[in-house]
């Protein structure tokens, strides 16, 4: 399975378990966490599929405090490019996941975090770094 493949079957499990654990907080919010984490993962993924030298991607709030919009693509640079319609339709649904109850798994995975205004760059290498530690450290022990 490739990495992003197992990212999205990772995902897809946290979501199933913040659903059920809806009786049992703490196990949800881990599960907050996990998705916020993988989230970004998969984020990193695709941007990379489609641009292998980006090095983060601008998230903004939208209308709600809760709201991420992806907003571009960020080079090793600093510049930054619209995004393709391809990256777009790809993220949105992602970048939604990353709000402020689980900000403390994402957060970190930026390069820079303005609150304020709104606004988030997130590292792409932290992100999928991140990510793919949190899928070793769930998969089942090797025996």
């Amino acid at each position: 399975m490739d990495q992003e493949s197992a990212l999205l079957e990772a995902l897809n499990r946290e979501f199933a378990v913040y659903d059920i654990s809806k009786e049992l907080p703490g196990q949800r919010a881990e599960a907050d966490h996990d998705i916020a984490v993988y989230a970004a993962a998969v984020i990193a993924v695709i941007v990379r599929r489609h641009d292998q030298g980006a090095a983060g991607l601008v998230i903004d709030e939208g209308m709600d405090p809760d709201e991420r919009i992806a907003g571009a693509v960020l080079s090793a640079e600093g510049a930054e490019r619209d995004l393709t319609e391809d990256e777009a339709d790809g993220l949105d649904a992602l970048t939604g996941n990353l709000c402020d109850g689980n900000s403390a798994a994402w957060h970190p995975l930026c390069s820079h975090v303005d609150d304020r205004h709104g606004v988030f760059h997130l590292d792409l290498d932290k992100a999928h770094q991140a990510g793919l530690d949190l899928l070793a450290r769930r998969a089942p022990s090797a025996k």
